[in-house]
């Protein structure tokens, strides 16, 4: 019983084990879009307002489907009816004239029901409609779409927040403890009659200013990851880090006319302005006089009976009819209601086009932004990794200098500072360049998983 027990706290700690090993494991940037997707609360509404855009195709098709409804009635009812001056003829009895008819039920038994029909042929109105509603299907796709990309964009850009301030604060705290461990050095050196009390300004000034950028980055830390937690629902554990020593391939990409081409095209911002455009032009249509005619198949099928006694002893009211036509309604007066919603429909159509030009120049002066952007982030990244060389060169040299008592501990502080800013400043550049791809795949609608896992492969 004792060995049985064993196996199974040994099974239990092995599978914590397990489990702790998994979670322990960095998350990419794949990873953190996927917890994203499963906790924002926007791409949650954006994901039930694509399910309500989807259902619009089904409505259209409803517009030109026959509607069929029935209705029927049982209860207590009356009939009083009275002609007079008929005629009356019958075989055998011969005609007469100045006839009166009467017929009464009070209190008698109501049965009623009626079956109609209606398949509509022909309405502009209905055409319209059923045509908005379609483009408004096609309108949410585009929105989900563009919804998608963005929250890609949205968790890379808060994984590289999180990534940035805790290698920023690293460094930062191994700089402000080399400064702190020279300011003390320098005072110790001081009180010896070593160093001028310059130094020891010097030294001070170089601690308190580290302090002050430690300090900054801390918090920036912590404001990235509680923004990260926001995003996905836990908090930002382990990450993946962005080696610096690592070069960069630069990107290949194609001329700014061709981009700038494609994003007027496939943008789907400038789409949805375009399909907002169209939508506004179907209501133009719709409202427009000369088509307003509606041509549609009715049908009708009813049954009446009341049954009962009245003034002149028993009596039996039955009623059965049915019609099968063509039924055609003409507007003649609408009191200017028809006229005035097609002013405001052409109104509408020449905001929509304007708002969609003006979409288009927006994301083409985007477009070229990133661009350019991709172009100078590679530069400038390969300008920094020289510069990150050059630097760590400096270090050496001048500690090397502080042992042979060449250099003073305050030259070796300052070229360790310059080496930890080329640090900061080319981490930044690497995830300005990532960023910038990014933000160009989406520009022209194609940013899709595989992007997030190429802009993992420069991680680590």
């Amino acid at each position: 019983m004792s060995l049985t027990k064993h196996s199974l706290a040994v099974l239990a700690l092995s599978i914590g084990m397990t489990a702790s090993m998994l979670h322990a494991q960095p998350l990419d940037l794949l990873q953190t879009w996927q917890l994203a997707t499963e906790h924002d609360p926007e791409y949650r509404a954006r994901m039930a307002q694509a399910n309500v855009g989807a259902t619009r195709d089904a409505q259209a098709r409803s517009l030109w489907l026959p509607t069929l409804g029935a209705s029927a009635t049982a209860g207590r009812g009356g009939h009083k009816s009275s002609s007079q001056g008929a005629n009356f003829k019958s075989p055998g009895m011969g005609s007469e004239d100045r006839v009166e008819f009467n017929n009464s039920i009070t209190g008698g038994d109501l049965r009623t029901y009626e079956i109609a029909l209606k398949q509509p042929i022909f309405s502009r109105e209905r055409l319209a409609q059923s045509r908005q509603l379609r483009m408004g299907s096609e309108l949410a796709r585009l929105e989900w779409q563009h919804t998608q990309q963005q929250l890609m964009l949205r968790a890379a850009e808060r994984y590289f927040d999180v990534l940035v301030s805790r290698q920023a604060t690293q460094l930062l705290e191994q700089q402000h403890k080399q400064a702190a461990y020279a300011e003390q050095e320098t005072r110790t050196r001081f009180e010896l009659g070593d160093r001028p009390v310059t130094d020891i300004h010097e030294a001070t000034a170089q601690a308190r200013n580290l302090q002050a950028m430690l300090l900054n980055a801390q918090m920036q830390q912590q404001l990235a990851e509680a923004a990260y937690a926001d995003l996905t629902g836990q908090p930002p554990g382990p990450l993946l880090r962005l080696p610096l020593a690592t070069q960069m391939t630069a990107p290949e990409l194609g001329s700014l006319a061709q981009w700038l081409s494609d994003v007027t095209q496939l943008n789907p911002a400038v789409q949805m302005q375009d399909m907002g455009a169209d939508i506004a032009l179907e209501s133009i249509a719709q409202y427009a006089s000369w088509k307003s005619p509606t041509l549609d198949l009715v049908g009708r099928l009813a049954h009446e009976k009341l049954d009962g006694s009245g003034r002149y002893g028993s009596a039996l009211n039955k009623v059965d009819d049915w019609m099968l036509g063509i039924q055609i309604n003409v507007p003649i007066f609408t009191g200017g209601y028809r006229s005035a919603k097609r002013k405001e429909a052409l109104y509408t159509h020449e905001q929509r086009v304007a708002e969609a030009e003006a979409m288009r120049q927006q994301v083409r002066q985007q477009a070229r932004t990133a661009w350019h952007a991709v172009q100078v982030s590679s530069q400038q990244v390969d300008a920094l990794q020289q510069a990150l060389e050059a630097s760590r060169l400096r270090v050496e040299s001048t500690r090397l200098g502080v042992e042979l008592g060449d250099k003073t501990t305050l030259e070796k502080l300052d070229a360790e500072s310059q080496h930890t800013r080329v640090q900061i400043d080319l981490l930044n550049a690497k995830v300005a360049l990532i960023m910038h791809q990014l933000q160009l795949a989406a520009l022209v609608g194609s940013l899709d998983r595989q992007h997030l896992q190429q802009a993992n492969l420069y991680l680590q």
